[in-house]
């Protein structure tokens, strides 16, 4: 993260695969993800040395506190 964007959030990014995603941040170090998927699909998200592999059905909402 910049800077500029030492704490922060978003929502409402769109991944590929079909995915929305929301993230929190804290001291530039992610802490919060929302995984929403728009269909059935598997995802891995990864984050500095950190990795979760996840299977959704569509509509499901899963919230890893990172």
């Amino acid at each position: 993260m910049p800077d500029a964007w030492k704490d922060g959030s978003v929502k409402g990014l769109c991944a590929r695969g079909g995915f929305e995603i929301a993230i929190e941040w804290k001291n530039k170090v992610l802490t919060r993800v929302v995984v929403t998927a728009k269909a059935d699909a598997k995802t891995t998200l990864i984050s500095g040395d950190k990795k979760v592999v996840m299977e959704l059905k569509r509509g499901e909402k899963k919230e890893l506190v990172w």
